[in-house]
Order: structure tokens, then C-alpha cells, then sequence
């Protein structure tokens, strides 16, 4: 059991967001000519909004900056906009800093989200274009018209500060942080090509979070960097045996066990048990091969796979593959290896040379194929072997989840060899039931970028095929005996619930498990929205919470923040949020606007932007593994809200 929850766990505990100035990475360079050029490294997973780009003079004077087109992004609350992944410029003229005043300086501001999760606040960067002349050769021309420029990170009034406030720099002497200069500009003054110097602005400083807004935060939000983080290679290669042993029993796994079940049937003999062995164990081995290339990958480039699986090219990608797989057990077409991968095992014995290389290929396919399904309980760890770049240690954890996950499934081919009974007309019915499988499997991982009506009426129509399928339209004799009657009682069952699917589609319905829903809690929805407390301090926490005996919701969110605006639509509305949400006291921490108080509370909470809830019990404490970020479900609210004590 404990095994089974541990990829649960995970999957509740998302990855922590990119601190902003590691999502956005600026950097700033001057052309030949004289114009100043702004560059935006930007992470996977993470967009600059184009017209939150922008430049302002010291009494308010907006300067005029460009801009490239960006890509169109239509969103359902703010309309259409233009975004920039991977990296963003603008650009300054020339004429235009020769307009400015000697010693001007300008603020610089840009913002930006991630996908599916948090919105930052808008960051403010000073931009002196006097200043970065001393750190390369100077324009022909000299003095401040043609000056270079420099970035730096400024100490902010309240009304205009950074929602990463940067501690005064320890080269700084006695001024504010704009006064110090950028780390490694100095180093590196020569030219390379047409750019006379690049500054690179420094990370914001991270303070550890405290306790003084009255929480006690969890001391890991993230199950398995945890438990990485508790042991060595060998307690990390242990954990994701543990984890794939977990993943062994999810839905996503359940393709496998028709397949070796085709596998070892598929000579038209009843395998005996060392047979089914071989052939069960060159399945997972390959299957845990897949999965060690995948972690050298992530090991090798660094990079976040869990969001690349995650991207909706992938997810159509493997959805697509189910329905072909599925429509390979209708028979409306064979799946075959190529040749030279059964002809790749030319030393063993002919009847035993394709069954061992379709084990292996399959078995290699299979991994991929239900790799998507896993990033969300594996996010944290494949973030962790990123980290560590040990090509040996992503290889090892992510082999040893593949056997974790194919154990179960050797047991299934050494012990169900023998318990299959001789090939015959019921293979063919069997084969046709796991393509129904196949289609509901690639309608769940589609279902993450569907429509929630187009998601339900595909349940739907599904449903009605399967009803029909198993003979809820047939005709019975007075002779038909039991199993027939029950399969016509079966298929009516499954074509009426389609028919409600198709009911609660028509009513804006989103949940196949509750397709009515939408319709009973109609009077719910119009009824007043939860009733939040402001609060915009540390201080304001920490006195709201020895105010009271009941648990606490702490939510960070913003008018900008479009994941904001879907939970305030879709989970809040819901029967069982609120009904945990009426034993809570509630604060919302409101940072559209920026101020000190408010960034040194998230500081001090360990947030990094909206939309993040933290579930505190009544001792100040937060519950551990209940934060919330980004885009979340009613269950994993009320999962939360349980955890703090939240349940009526």
C-alpha cells in the first residue's frame, strides 16, 4: 500500500517554479550603430507577454522600445495576445538615447508566466544609459548621447518596487544596489563582433523563509527530491524501484498487460512457464532500457522533460498512438516489427528468433508510449537528475523504475502463461474489448487539452459503443442463457450512462464521473463567491491566525494571473471546496499591485507568484505535501484542505 501512494504523493507535489530572473534571463548588448539591445533567455515551459515589455523615464515619460511579433496566444480572459518562448529582444535607437538626458535613467519593465502555473508580478530593472560605457570601449562618438547603457537591479520605492527585491550589493558602499556594479561585466570588457559588452543581471537574492508571519512551513514540497535527498545513488536508485513498483499498478500501466498477453499467445501455442519468463523479462528489459535513455537525456541536457512529455504535441502524440493501437485490436490493421529488428537476433532458434525481438521492441515502446502519463508523480525526480548531471545516476534510477514497474508484469507472463486457456474464438472478442481500452486511455491523456464538452461527449460516444459492442442491441432468445442476458444488461447500463455523458456535455458538464453535476449545483454557482480576507503583510498573518481555531487557506493570486481566473470559475464553485472552504478561514494575498509588505510575505512563505495556496492547520503549521501551484482540480483542493484539517 505504501508502495502504491507513493507516486500519488508525488503526482500531488508539482515542481517548484523557476525563480524569475532563471525563467527570464536578461541580458543587455550594444550594436555598432548605437542602439541598445535587450535579450530574454527564456526557460522551457515559460513565455514573456510582448506587450508588458516596457520603458518608462524617470518622471513617467513612456520611451519608445521595439519589439518583434510574437506568437499569438488567444486567451479566453484576456483576449488575443502576442507571447515570446525561448527568447525575446527589444531594442532601443540610437536617436532615442541621444534624445535622453545626460545621467537619465530609465525603468525597465517585462512580465511573464509559465505554462499551466504561475504568473510573476511585473519585474523592474533600471537601465542606465551612462553608465555601461565604463565597462567597454565607449561609442566613437563618446560622451552619454552614444553611451552604451547598463542593467542593474535598483532598490525600489514602495510604490514601484521589484517583486524580487535584491539585497544591497556587498560591493555597494553605503548606496542602494543600482549603485554597484554588475558581476562579471568588468571581467569581460572586449568586443565580439558588432557587440561592444554584455552585462548580465544577477539573480535576486533568495532569503530562507520564516516563521515570522506566524507559519511553520512544510519542510519539503516535493515528495521525492525528499527522499532523493535523504541517501546516496544507491537510496536513489531505490526509490524508483519503490516508485515504479507504485506506477505498476495505475491505469496508465494497463496497456502493457495486453500486450504480453498478445505476446505470449501469439505462436497459437500455450507458452509453458520458462517460455513465458524469457519472454516477460526481454519485454521489461527493454522497457527498462527506455526508460534509462530517458534519464540520460535528462541528465545529459539538463533539461525539464517532465514538461517537454507534457506539451501538447506529445500528449496528441501518445493519444494518437493509443486510437492506432486500438484500431490494430479491431483489426482493421496488423502491427508488425520491421524486419531487421526481428532479423537483428539471427543466433537463436527460428520459431523462439521474432517472439524474443517483438518482446524487446514492444517492450521499448511501451516505455515511450506511456511515458507521458508518468512526468506528473516522476516531475521532482527527473528535476533532481537534472540537476545533478550524473549520467550514471539518471541512467541507474530510471532503469531500475522500469524494473520496478515490470515486475509485476513478469509475474503476469511467468504464472498467466499456464492459466491462459488454448487460442480461440475468445482471443478474438478479448483483443477486441482491450482496443476499447486502447481508445479510453487515449481519450483520458486528450482529455488535458480538450474541451471539457468535447471531452465528455467523447466519453460518451464511447460508452455507447461499448454498449453496443457487448451486445446491448442484440436479441435474446427464451433459451439465451445467463452470460448473454447479463452482457445485453451491461451494454444498456453503458449506452444509458452515455446518453447522461451526452446530457451533461449539452449542459456544460466536465466531470465523466459526475456529468450532472453541473446542472444540481446551478443555484450554488450564482451564490456568492468564497469570502476572502485581505491581507498584505506578514504581520497581517501572523495576527490572523492567532485570531483564530480553524484552519487557513493562504492564497496568492492577482487579476493577471489567468490560472486565477480558471480556479475561481472551476474549483471554487464546487460542491465539496466549498464545503471545505466554510471550515477554513480564508486570506488572500492580492499582489497585483507590488509594495514591500507584500513581497517580504511571500519572501518569508517561500512563493514564488500566483496562483499558490498554502493550507495551514490551527497550529500555524503547514500541512505538509498540501501546497498548491498553478493549475489545480477540486480533488486536489479538497486532498489539501483534508490534509490541514479542513474537512466538515
Amino acid at each position: 500500500m505504501v508502495l502504491m501512494a507513493l507516486p500519488q504523493a508525488a503526482m500531488a507535489e508539482p515542481g517548484q517554479p523557476l525563480d524569475v530572473d532563471d525563467a527570464f534571463a536578461l541580458s543587455a548588448h550594444a550594436t555598432s550603430s548605437g542602439d541598445l539591445t535587450l535579450n530574454w533567455r527564456i526557460a522551457d515551459g515559460y513565455y514573456l507577454y510582448r506587450d508588458r515589455i516596457t520603458l518608462e523615464a524617470a518622471d513617467g515619460r513612456s520611451v519608445p522600445i521595439g519589439t518583434p511579433e510574437g506568437e499569438a496566444k488567444d486567451d479566453p480572459y484576456f483576449g488575443r495576445l502576442e507571447v515570446y518562448h525561448q527568447a525575446a529582444t527589444a531594442t532601443v535607437s540610437a536617436e532615442t538615447l541621444r534624445a535622453l538626458p545626460k545621467g537619465e535613467t530609465l525603468s525597465l519593465t517585462y512580465q511573464g508566466c509559465q505554462d499551466g502555473g504561475i504568473c510573476y508580478r511585473p519585474s523592474i530593472r533600471d537601465v542606465d544609459p551612462a553608465d555601461l560605457a565604463a565597462f567597454g570601449a565607449p561609442p566613437a562618438e563618446g560622451g552619454a548621447a552614444a553611451a552604451l547603457g547598463r542593467l542593474a537591479e535598483a532598490s525600489r520605492p514602495s510604490d514601484r518596487s521589484s517583486p524580487w527585491a535584491q539585497a544591497p550589493s556587498a560591493n555597494a558602499s553605503g548606496g542602494s544596489a543600482a549603485s554597484s556594479p554588475i558581476p562579471g561585466a568588468a571581467s569581460d570588457p572586449a568586443a565580439t563582433g558588432d557587440l561592444r559588452t554584455v552585462s548580465n543581471l544577477p539573480a535576486p537574492s533568495q532569503p530562507e523563509p520564516s516563521d515570522s508571519a506566524g507559519v511553520t512551513l512544510a519542510s519539503s514540497t516535493n515528495l521525492v527530491d525528499g527522499l532523493l535527498g535523504e541517501g546516496g545513488s544507491l537510496w536513489a536508485v531505490g526509490v524508483f524501484f519503490a516508485l515504479g513498483l507504485g506506477l505498476a499498478f495505475t491505469p496508465c500501466v494497463l496497456p502493457m498487460y495486453p500486450i504480453l498477453a498478445g505476446q505470449l499467445t501469439r505462436s497459437g501455442e500455450r507458452p509453458s512457464m520458462a517460455r513465458g519468463f524469457v519472454l516477460s523479462a526481454t519485454y521489461v528489459l527493454a522497457m527498462a532500457a527506455a526508460f534509462a535513455i530517458v534519464g540520460v537525456a535528462a541528465a545529459w541536457s539538463g533539461q525539464n522533460l517532465q514538461m517537454a512529455l507534457q506539451s501538447e504535441a506529445a500528449i496528441l502524440l501518445v493519444s494518437a498512438l493509443f486510437v492506432g493501437l486500438a484500431l490494430s485490436m479491431f483489426g482493421l490493421f496488423e502491427l508488425r516489427l520491421p524486419a531487421a529488428w526481428t532479423n537483428a537476433v539471427a543466433g537463436l532458434p527460428a520459431p523462439r528468433r521474432g517472439s524474443l525481438a517483438a518482446s524487446a521492441g514492444l517492450g521499448f515502446t511501451s516505455a515511450l508510449i506511456v511515458g507521458p502519463c508518468m512526468t506528473a508523480p516522476l516531475a521532482g525526480g527527473l528535476l533532481y537528475i537534472a540537476r545533478t548531471g550524473d549520467l550514471g545516476l539518471g541512467a541507474g534510477a530510471l532503469f531500475a523504475l522500469g524494473l520496478g514497474q515490470g515486475v509485476p508484469l513478469i509475474v503476469f507472463g511467468t504464472l498467466g502463461a499456464r492459466a491462459l486457456p488454448k487460442p480461440g474464438a475468445w482471443m478474438t472478442r478479448v483483443t477486441q474489448g482491450f482496443g476499447f481500452v486502447f481508445l479510453a486511455l487515449a481519450l483520458w491523456m486528450a482529455s488535458r487539452i480538450l474541451p471539457d464538452a468535447a471531452t465528455l461527449f467523447l466519453w460518451s460516444a464511447l460508452l455507447i459503443g461499448v454498449g453496443v459492442f457487448i451486445g446491448a442491441l442484440d436479441s435474446l432468445s427464451p433459451d439465451s442463457g445467463p452470460r448473454r442476458r447479463l452482457a445485453k444488461a451491461t451494454g444498456l447500463l453503458a449506452i444509458l450512462y452515455g446518453a447522461i455523458l451526452a446530457v451533461g456535455a449539452a449542459a456544460g458538464g466536465s466531470d465523466p464521473l459526475r456529468p450532472l453535476a453541473q446542472i444540481a449545483s446551478a443555484k450554488v454557482a450564482l451564490e456568492a463567491s468564497p469570502q476572502f480576507r485581505p491581507v498584505a503583510s506578514a504581520a497581517e498573518v501572523a495576527n490572523r491566525l492567532k485570531d483564530t481555531d480553524r484552519p487557513s487557506l493562504i492564497y496568492v493570486t492577482a487579476d493577471w494571473c489567468v490560472s486565477c481566473d480558471v480556479i475561481k470559475r472551476d474549483v471554487f464553485p464546487d460542491p465539496d471546496v466549498r464545503a471545505r472552504m466554510a471550515g477554513m478561514q480564508l486570506l488572500e494575498v492580492d499582489v497585483t499591485d507590488a509594495d514591500q509588505g507584500r513581497d517580504g510575505l511571500m519572501r518569508e512563505l517561500g512563493v514564488a507568484g500566483p496562483p499558490t495556496m498554502l493550507f495551514v492547520d490551527r497550529n500555524g503549521r503547514e500541512a505538509p505535501g498540501s501546497r498548491l501551484i498553478g493549475d489545480v482540480s477540486p480533488r486536489q483542493f479538497t486532498q489539501s484542505a483534508d490534509r490541514a484539517g479542513g474537512s466538515s
